[in-house]
């Protein structure tokens, strides 16, 4: 609901209220006397006035006068938690919209915004218990259907993310958040051709971000689409190289057969991240394929490929799989 809509219907019930009795309660009004609650609306005004001005601290002087009349006046704090949410102190805001909720326990705005406040501090189980309460007061919510569908992500719940997603993709077709979350989810849960095509559906909402990109690539080399993953991962590079953009370029050419420009491009990855394992990996496999394919006549190539995989072993002891390629070639 519209806050200025709302203040208005407030103001209204307030002054018909003081037209009665400048001592009789206001039924919602926390029961502070209608005289309280008119000063505690003029300061709502005021603090409505102040943050179209930008003069959030006077605002929130506004908003605490007008909680000094009225401590149940819902809107007052929800003003609060939002300016304290708009400056990053997101204690100060859970704390202006856990009043909010006790005021008023079925207040979408005041849940909604507690749910986020808990999602961004990191406490993101109790932030998903939020948003789920927030939605049987308001289950259409798009805000809160994709942001609970981004918190079941980030704890490792694509299965029950994907209902989320969905919901929220079907809620607002031109959000590029709602359909990355919903490629997301089907691609952790391993349906890649779904995955790819809610990526294209993002990416027809704007320039997509780096980790987006990645996500389609990924999603097309699960499908063997090669091809289409060199070309996102290129454009990728061109705009904005990193370490793991050129580590997927490089397995997909090594998928491809093309062992020298996928240990170039492992290497390109080194040099941004001498510690990506990955790549160090893919170094090793570029080289050893190299080696045999060479007839084994250049053992140079046989003995970078071990110190790449040793190098890797140091860096992330739990790779069984290069521990054994090291068994095989008798080096370890």
């Amino acid at each position: 609901m519209n806050p200025r809509t709302t203040l208005a219907a407030m103001l209204t019930l307030a002054g018909a209220a003081t037209l009665l009795s400048g001592c009789e309660t206001v039924p919602g009004a926390g029961g502070v006397s209608a005289a309280r609650d008119e000063r505690a609306q003029q300061q709502l005004v005021k603090a409505e006035v102040f943050l179209n001005e930008g003069l959030t601290d006077s605002a929130l002087a506004a908003f605490g006068l007008a909680l000094e009349e009225n401590p149940k006046l819902t809107q007052a704090h929800l003003g609060m938690g939002d300016i304290y949410r708009e400056r990053g102190d997101y204690q100060l805001a859970s704390n202006a919209y856990e009043r909010a909720i006790e005021s008023d326990p079925n207040n979408f705005e005041a849940t909604y915004s507690l749910g986020l406040m808990r999602q961004l501090m990191g406490n993101v189980r109790e932030a998903i218990r939020i948003y789920l309460r927030a939605l049987t007061i308001d289950p259409e919510s798009f805000d809160a259907n994709r942001d609970l569908a981004a918190a079941y992500l980030q704890v490792g719940s694509p299965g029950e993310a994907l209902p989320y997603a969905k919901r929220a993709a079907r809620l607002d077709p031109d959000s590029q958040a709602a359909w990355t979350n919903l490629a997301a989810c089907y691609s952790l849960l391993g349906d890649y051709q779904e995955a790819v095509d809610a990526y294209r559906q993002a990416a027809e909402q704007g320039e997509m971000p780096e980790q987006v990109l990645l996500g389609l690539a990924d999603a097309h080399i699960k499908l063997d689409n090669y091809a289409r993953a060199t070309n996102v991962l290129e454009s990728l590079i061109r705009r904005s190289p990193s370490a793991t953009a050129y580590e997927r370029l490089a397995y997909t050419q090594f998928k491809t057969r093309d062992f020298e420009d996928s240990l170039k491009n492992f290497r390109m990855a080194l040099s941004l991240d001498p510690n990506d394992t990955a790549a160090l990996n893919g170094v090793g496999v570029s080289l050893m394929t190299l080696y045999v394919l060479g007839d084994r006549i250049d053992p140079r190539l046989r003995d970078q490929a071990i110190d790449a995989w040793r190098r890797s072993i140091k860096i992330r002891s739990n790779q069984p799989r290069i521990i054994d390629l090291l068994s095989r070639y008798n080096r370890i």
